[in-house]
């Protein structure tokens, strides 16, 4: 082993150049790369014929070029891209995306007890990634915090989609068996064939140790681990974190679950449950030092990171000054913000509604629910183009005036328009079609909702 990691690194892999190497493995390395023709940085993963014997060799050839197909067909924001495969006389190579960030296990020992709404945004990634991946009949099989990457924003990347983890007896005499096997299923461990379940095994132990900081199998041996994976059932959360709410415990004890068939059986399913935990989370006060009541957003009490200010909800509004917008532009809102946080909007979009007497107020509750930062003033940013809208909204014409588009224009507006600004095209195109006297002046009222001006110009290419 000594002697592997005292060899130099190549200073080009096929076309590529050698600028560093990122980590050592089994059977090869990773190093750092940069393709000179596209000028952009890659990741290089490589195996050695070396390490391995003839027989041996071919076999993790053959799985590792199969697994780099496979991975390649994976095309997702959280999920580090696959861009060639390559081999030579010395070894076979994978390259990939670059991500510059903080591996998720880096993270939790730099930053413990995450607040809440960070550690939602994490799993809610982290499931997305996880449920397209099995759509598309890709399985991890190695789900663990060192292969999730962080960026700025806690935006994560997926890493090492589809490698093979080549397992056998010389491999084992060389002392490069797996770790100590926390995030494995107890179907993996049995030899049992895995399918998409047990990745969300390896995500709920990591849900588990966001949420407490602690392994759910900590053990002292490998082999007393994987006793604890196959027969014990790991303490409720909420018994390590008492302000944690109990709905957290019971989204754990399903996605712990031995058997698979009581498992969450989708990505899916499992996010939904989150939601609703988080949901619960959410809304239950807790004391803090003073006696006033606080809004519960992280789980590791006053040590952890600062939780998001959030503005102090207003005295509930009798009923006659209740805040009512109109239905589409409520629908504009909720959209955007599903955009920053996901599912949890519809529900932030209901109760801010309630709690706000103005439609300023109503925005400012509904943008300190946003990450800090970039997003929170692009959030806050489309905000105000959509209160402009709602001011200036003309009166809906009269049933009987006859439609300028048919709709199929309308169907090919809204789906270039989604290029650029996602789900929130199917509400602005309805907005636009009755702002519009034809098919010009049409796109050129959705180009004023595209931010970028390469961006709006390639939009607008080739109208008269």
């Amino acid at each position: 082993m000594a002697e592997r990691q005292s060899m130099a690194a190549p200073t080009r892999i096929g076309k590529y150049e050698i600028r560093g190497q990122l980590g050592m493995g089994a059977m090869g390395a990773v190093y750092h790369g940069f393709d000179p023709v596209i000028e952009r940085p890659v990741a290089i993963k490589t195996i050695l014929a070396e390490y391995l014997e003839h027989v041996e060799y071919a076999s993790a050839l053959a799985r590792f070029k199969r697994e780099a197909q496979a991975g390649g067909r994976l095309q997702h924001p959280g999920i580090v891209g696959i861009y060639e495969y390559g081999e030579d006389e010395r070894m076979a190579f994978i390259v990939m995306e670059y991500v510059a960030g903080k591996e998720l296990r880096r993270l939790m020992r730099e930053r413990p007890g995450l607040p809440l709404i960070d550690v939602f945004e994490v799993m809610k990634q982290l499931l997305a990634a996880l449920d397209y991946a099995h759509r598309n009949g890709v399985i991890h099989r190695d789900i663990k915090p060192s292969n999730v990457m962080v960026q700025d924003a806690m935006k994560i990347k997926v890493m090492d989609f589809g490698v093979a983890r080549i397992e056998n007896a010389s491999l084992t005499q060389t002392g490069t068996v797996l770790g100590t096997p926390t995030h494995i299923a107890p179907e993996q461990l049995a030899g049992q064939t895995a399918d998409g379940r047990a990745d969300l095994w390896g995500a709920g132990v990591i849900l588990y140790e966001l949420l407490t900081g602690e392994t759910p199998f900590a053990a002292d041996t490998p082999v007393s681990v994987m006793y604890k994976v196959m027969h014990v059932d790991p303490v409720p959360p909420s018994t390590i974190v008492p302000t944690l709410p109990a709905a957290f415990d019971s989204v754990l004890a399903r996605a712990l679950e031995k058997d698979p068939a009581k498992r969450f059986q989708n990505a899916r399913d499992f996010a939904n449950s989150l939601v609703s935990a988080f949901l619960a989370a959410r809304s239950a006060p807790t004391r803090d030092g003073s006696g006033s009541t606080t809004q519960q957003d992280a789980p590791g009490g006053p040590a952890s990171a600062p939780p998001v200010r959030r503005a102090t909800p207003p005295p509930t509004p009798p009923a006659s000054a209740a805040l009512t917008l109109a239905p589409e532009t409520l629908e504009q809102v909720e959209v955007l913000l599903s955009r920053c946080i996901g599912p949890l909007a519809r529900h932030l979009v209901r109760t801010s509604l309630a709690q706000a007497r103005s439609v300023r107020e109503f925005f400012s509750l509904l943008a300190a629910n946003v990450p800090a930062g970039g997003e929170r003033a692009a959030f806050v940013r489309r905000l105000a183009q959509i209160e402009k809208l709602a001011a200036t909204r003309p009166a809906a014409p009269p049933a009987t005036a006859p439609a300028l588009f048919d709709a199929s224009q309308l169907a090919l507006a809204e789906k270039r328009l989604a290029e650029y600004v996602g789900p929130l095209a199917r509400v602005l195109i309805k907005r636009a079609a009755n702002d519009s006297g034809d098919i010009n002046e049409l796109y050129r009222n959705l180009a004023k909702h595209i931010d970028s001006e390469r961006e709006r110009a390639a939009f607008l290419k080739g109208l008269a």
